[in-house]
């Protein structure tokens, strides 16, 4: 699991008092604000209403979620807009939403609670074969037994091991192998001990895959069964030739931590890169809140999502409600049993806020930081405290604007500064580190950054593989997919938007009309195509098609065009598994690059609410546009859908080097004019760089890049 750091806080009294920081500085701050995260102590209150609930019921709770319900956005939004021209406006009530089990049958219970009466406000009980999310503390307990259950011990045995030979595993969503509702289950990647390394816990046992996946009862913590793995080639189909293809002698030590790396030494030359601000950083954060160069915006730390950013707003203008990660899906491309099943939703299996890192001070991140810490709340109802999930910090990000004006030689130099915000997420092999950039033009954009080691499967000696690449003796890198949705809520200058998108178009050069019209054959337009209703739409890169957010109800008064923002999704694969299979039916939104869809409460889900075994019936986004309302001039919600088509290189084994993606969300004819053109240029005196060579005519000084 992740390395996270884990205390487990006292639910006491709650405390409304937070910390200010202003440029490194800290003042006090009371008050919660509607989009505080739960305190302890409503935690407590939560946990123990909901025991008292079911006291009768035979079954203590096994908690999943438990925290605060975002106000219903038709009462939160007016309270935003009151808060924030300084009205004061009275506090709205706090809800919380607990997301738990019976232990027994797994059955979900889904209950919302009202703070101010205690009392609990509604409660339902999931109809149909829904799982949860799988937690630390069965992942924990069933690596464990795994490794010591007899069947396991008999399946080393058919590979000529000792019984009690070292082995490791890694938990694994089951996924799904058909359409009907089955047992809850989840199944374990096998992998030997390294001979050398094996009794250092830091040993990579990545590079000794076995060949079988145990499948385990998530009820009775039980293996059921011992899936064999296919290892052979494409000439081998689907026939089993472990027996003669696998053995121990064909695989080798593949470490990553220089402490067991054999003759380890570290590559010269690379001298140190500090980065200071010596008058601290240019935010300020209040509690959740956090304000830099115009931005204001709040953050909230959820179990699912981890990161999400509420209320955000530029130079005093609303841009967007809410910005999250909803979900995402890395199908595997080998269609052999029982691998086929390998497809998993890091964000609804595994959880954001639960796999999030502790980022370390100079490590994860560097410069003038700011951390925000999580905490969220464990099976057992105890509060997980989460520290540094959370690392915010300014970067300069090269020239922001340039122009030299040749007649006098005199440049114009502006450079761009960034306000980035970081949460990475370690989800058993993979890591994934997620990004919010904002910019002093008003844009945002959101990067991943994948990175970890590769899920692998044996393969037998000398043979390759159409299902993917040997990246170490024995060892297959399976091709595989990493598709993500970044969920949108726009709120471009107030209410009401539009989505709709814009091809460039070569003007026709067939006719003598069209010659008229386009004499040079030069010539192109842009054809605008509205989203009327919801659905989803794609990409087509040949003709340039940008996806752009207005407010049809304010007009640009220099374009004359209604004030949006443009979105820029990255123009990649879409979802591989054929429209017929499962594997397509559990991930609704890998089908479109772009959706739309009307804002509903609580549809916050691209893959649907409940993904772990989902089997095409948990929902998400073609479920929530079947209904094709009206999205012109409404409260609509925009879906980005973009990701990785990985075909594994060899460089990718032991880690794998940075993969990155980056959506962006830019003002189109939001202002009047170029936005940063009130930022200083750029200034030696300010910047301070050093001079490593001389260079005629140029020393170290204090003059200003441009003229002033």
């Amino acid at each position: 699991m992740a390395p996270t750091a884990v205390d487990v806080v006292d639910s006491g009294p709650a405390s409304s008092v937070g910390i200010k920081s202003v440029g490194g500085k800290s003042v006090a701050r009371t008050q919660l604000h509607p989009l505080d995260d739960i305190t302890p102590a409503e935690n407590k209150l939560a946990v123990e209403l909901i025991r008292a609930y079911h006291a009768q019921d035979g079954f203590d709770p096994w908690f999943k979620s438990v925290q605060r319900q975002e106000p219903r956005k038709a009462v939160l939004l007016p309270w935003l807009d009151a808060y924030h021209a300084g009205k004061n406006p009275a506090p709205l009530p706090r809800k919380i939403e607990a997301i738990y089990i019976e232990p027994k049958t797994a059955k979900i219970h889904e209950t919302v609670l009202d703070v101010a009466s205690q009392s609990v406000e509604s409660h339902t009980v999931v109809a149909g074969a829904h799982r949860t999310n799988l937690d630390i503390t069965q992942l924990e307990e069933f690596e464990k037994a795994v490794v010591q259950d007899p069947l396991v011990h008999q399946a080393l045995k058919e590979l000529g091991l000792e019984a009690d030979t070292p082995i490791a595993s890694d938990p694994w969503i089951f996924g799904a192998d058909s359409f009907e509702d089955q047992p809850y289950l989840m199944q374990f990647l096998m992998y030997l001990k390294s001979p050398r390394t094996g009794h250092d816990g830091d040993s990579f046992h990545y590079s000794w895959p076995l060949p079988f996946v145990p499948v385990v009862d998530v009820l009775t913590g039980k293996i059921t069964r011992v899936d064999w793995c296919y290892t052979g080639d494409s000439a081998d189909g689907m026939v089993h030739t472990w027996k003669q293809g696998w053995a121990q002698s064909n695989m080798e030590d593949r470490e990553y931590m220089p402490h067991l790396q054999p003759n380890f030494q570290a590559r010269p030359g690379l001298k140190p890169l500090i980065v200071q601000q010596p008058e601290g950083a240019s935010f300020t954060v209040s509690g959740k809140n956090v304000e830099w160069q115009g931005w204001n915006f709040r953050i909230s730390w959820t179990a699912r999502e981890g990161l999400a950013l509420h209320d955000l707003r530029f130079k005093g203008r609303s841009v967007f409600h809410r910005l999250s990660m909803s979900e995402m899906t890395v199908p595997y491309g080998d269609p052999r049993p029982p691998l086929h099943r390998k497809q998993a939703f890091d964000v609804g299996d595994a959880s954001c806020g639960f796999t999030a890192n502790s980022l370390g001070l100079g490590c994860d991140c560097l410069g003038a930081i700011h951390y925000f810490d999580g905490h969220l709340a464990l099976p057992n109802g105890e509060l997980l405290q989460q520290q540094k999930v959370v690392c915010m910090h300014e970067v300069d990000d090269g020239l922001g604007m340039k122009h030299t004006n040749y007649r006098t030689n005199n440049p114009y130099v502006v450079r761009r500064r960034t306000l980035v915000l970081q949460t990475i997420i370690t989800v058993a092999n993979y890591e994934y580190i997620f990004l919010w950039h904002f910019d002093q033009t008003g844009a945002i954009s959101f990067e991943v950054r994948a990175t970890g080691v590769l899920s692998v499967s044996p393969i037998d000696a000398g043979k390759t593989s159409p299902y993917g690449n040997v990246v170490s003796r024995g060892v297959l890198g399976t091709n595989h997919q990493h598709i993500f949705c970044v969920r949108v809520d726009p709120r471009i200058d107030g209410d009401g938007n539009t989505v709709h998108y814009e091809d460039s178009v070569a003007m026709p050069f067939s006719t003598e009309a069209d010659k008229l019209a386009n004499p040079h054959g030069v010539g192109y337009t842009v054809q605008k195509t509205v989203l009327t209703h919801e659905g989803g739409a794609d990409l087509a890169p040949m003709q340039n098609r940008t996806f752009k957010i207005t407010n049809p109800n304010k007009i640009n008064a220099i374009s004359q065009k209604p004030i949006g923002y443009k979105m820029h999704v990255p123009a990649t694969q879409l979802l591989l598994a054929h429209p017929d299979s499962v594997a397509y039916a559990r991930a609704e939104f890998a089908r479109h690059h772009v959706w739309v869809t009307k804002y509903r409460d609580d549809e916050l889900w691209a893959g649907g609410k409940y993904t772990n075994q989902s089997n095409g019936k948990q929902g998400g986004l073609a479920t929530y546009s079947a209904g094709k309302q009206s999205t012109v001039n409404e409260d609509v919600v925009v879906w980005a859908v973009f990701g990785l088509t990985h075909n594994p290189r060899v460089e990718d084994f032991p880690v794998m080097p940075v993969e990155s993606l980056m959506m962006s969300l830019k003002p189109n004819d939001f202002w009047e004019t170029c936005p940063i053109l009130d930022i200083a240029t750029s200034s030696q005196a300010v910047n301070r760089s050093t001079l490593l060579s001389s260079h005629e005519g140029e020393a170290e000084s204090s003059s200003a890049c441009c003229k002033m």
